[in-house]
């Protein structure tokens, strides 16, 4: 339990980067639609999303393993009721 208790906050940090992530995106859409051209940071930007979505594809897949851990645990803790 307190592994996934580590891997929410995990998530909800991931969680935080991408609100961030999402404003930087605003501010760039804004500039290119008053002009019509894209900042220099678009590439920045599309890296961190990279880099965001693989940390909560790495973290999620650690909830399923450890969900997955704690099933048979629990399903035996069950049985013996």
């Amino acid at each position: 339990m307190q592994r996934l208790m580590g891997l929410r906050s995990e998530l909800m940090e991931d969680r935080r980067v991408l609100r961030n992530i999402g404003g930087n995106l605003n501010d760039i859409a804004r500039v290119a639609n008053t002009d019509g051209a894209l900042e220099s940071t678009v590439g920045q930007v599309a890296q961190m999303v990279a880099r965001a979505v693989e940390r909560i594809d790495r973290t999620v897949a650690e909830v399923d393993q450890q969900v997955s851990e704690a099933m048979p645990q629990a399903r035996r803790s069950r049985s013996r009721r």
